[in-house]
C-alpha cells in the first residue's frame, strides 16, 4: 500500500529439474516432488543412457534427494522408461508415493511378486485417443493425454510389408499443475503427432516447461518446430531421449534455433540440476 494505490506483486516460484537418464527427471516445485520415467535401467540396453547404480539405489531406498516423492509418473511400458521391479521396490519404501500410468504399464506391475503390497498406490488412467482425463494426486493436478508413440517401421517377415511396431503401444503425456506451475512431458510422442497437438492446443495452457523427445526438434528445419511453436508454446523446453553420442548434434541445432526458442536445455550429466525462476 502506498497512499491510496495498491501495488500487486507476483511472487516468483522456483521449479527445480534434476536429470536422471534418458527421459527420466525429478521435478520439484515448493515441497512437491514428481519423478517421471526414471525407474528403469536394470541393465545397459545400449541405445540410451541409464541411471547409475548409486542413483537408482537412492531412489529405490527412498533416500536423500529422492526421499518421499509425491508422484511417480510413467508414460509407457518400454524398458527405457520403466522397469516393474524397481517401481514396486520404491513404492514399498515410499508408502506415501503414488504412481500414475496407462493400462499396459499397470498390468505389468500386477504381475510382480509384491503387487498386493502396493496396489493402493497405483493409479491407472488410459484416455481414449484424442482425449484427456484430469485428476489430482497428493495435491498435484494431473492431466493425462493419450498421445501416439512415435512410429518405428520394420518389414513384416511374412508379408514383407512395412509395419509400425509401435502402433499398439499405449503412450500418455502428462501436464502437471503444481500451485500454478505447469509442466508438460510428452513421453515418446514426436513431430508425427502434429494432428494430436493441433487438437489438444497445449499452447493455450501457459506451460512453463515442456519436456519433449528428440523427435520434435532434431534439425533446424524439421516439421516439429511448427508443432512446438504453434501448439505447445512453452516458456522453456527440455529436449530429452538423447544418447551421449548425439549431444553435439542436438546442441548445434539448439544453437541454430536460439532466435526461435530462447530457452532449450539439453541435460547430459546425471544429477545435473537446473533452477527455473518463474514469474
Amino acid at each position: 500500500m502506498f497512499g491510496n494505490i495498491v501495488f500487486s506483486q507476483t511472487i516468483p516460484k522456483n521449479l527445480e529439474v534434476t536429470y536422471i537418464a534418458n527421459e527420466g527427471f525429478l521435478i520439484k516445485v515448493e515441497d512437491k516432488k514428481i519423478l517421471i520415467d526414471a525407474l528403469f535401467g536394470d541393465k545397459d540396453y545400449g541405445f540410451c543412457n541409464i541411471p547409475t547404480e548409486a542413483t537408482m539405489n537412492s531412489i529405490l531406498k527412498n533416500e536423500k534427494y529422492f526421499k518421499n516423492i509425491d508422484l511417480i509418473a510413467t508414460t509407457h511400458a518400454h524398458v527405457d522408461h520403466f522397469y516393474p521391479p524397481f517401481v514396486i521396490e520404491h513404492l514399498m519404501n515410499n508408502t506415501k508415493g503414488k504412481i500414475i500410468s496407462c493400462k499396459q504399464t499397470i498390468d505389468d506391475l500386477k504381475k510382480q511378486e509384491n503387487y498386493e503390497k502396493v496396489k493402493n498406490n497405483l493409479v491407472e488412467i488410459t484416455p481414449d485417443h484424442s482425449t484427456y482425463i484430469d485428476t489430482t494426486i497428493n495435491g498435484i493436478g494431473v492431466r493425462v493425454y493419450r498421445l501416439s508413440h512415435g512410429p518405428y517401421y520394420t518389414d513384416d517377415p511374412v508379408t514383407g510389408e512395412e509395419i509400425n511396431r509401435h502402433q499398439k503401444v499405449q503412450n500418455v503425456g502428462f501436464l502437471f499443475n503444481v500451485d500454478g506451475v505447469k509442466i508438460f512431458h510428452s513421453g515418446d510422442s514426436n513431430e508425427d503427432g502434429i494432428a494430436e497437438y493441433e487438437h489438444f492446443r497445449l499452447d493455450k495452457e501457459n506451460i512453463d516447461v515442456a519436456f519433449l523427445g528428440n523427435g520434435f526438434i532434431w534439425e533446424s528445419n524439421c516439421k516439429g518446430i511448427e508443432l512446438v511453436r504453434n501448439y505447445i508454446k512453452a516458456k522453456h523446453i527440455v529436449l530429452m531421449h538423447i544418447h551421449h553420442d548425439e549431444y553435439v548434434g542436438y546442441n548445434e541445432v539448439a544453437t541454430q534455433l536460439k532466435n526461435e526458442f530462447a530457452s532449450i536445455k539439453i541435460f547430459s550429466v546425471e544429477m545435473e540440476t537446473k533452477n527455473y525462476v518463474l514469474e
